[in-house]
């Protein structure tokens, strides 16, 4: 079940044009379109979607976003969505 909301949330996020890393873990690592991992990070955590931000070289422009469910992940691309 992770292995394909996985996938379908690989695929919703490049829909937005972000950049996603091959992954086999139970989350994925993505680098939003603006580059702006911060922000989202903080815009999203205001509307309670917690998504991880490592402020470190090499990191500091991309999310790791843990795999949810079908309807946590539907949840986080439209929220997403206009905040891109």
């Amino acid at each position: 079940k992770v292995k394909a909301d996985r996938a379908q949330l690989t695929i919703a996020l490049k829909d937005l044009d972000f950049a996603v890393l091959n992954s086999q873990a139970n989350f994925v690592l993505a680098t939003p379109p603006s580059g702006n991992a911060a922000f989202l990070q903080a815009a999203l955590k205001q509307q309670g979607i917690l998504v991880r931000y490592f402020d470190q070289p090499g990191l500091a422009d991309k999310l790791r976003i843990t795999v949810g469910t079908a309807a946590q992940n539907r949840l986080l691309i439209e929220t997403l969505k206009p905040l891109i």
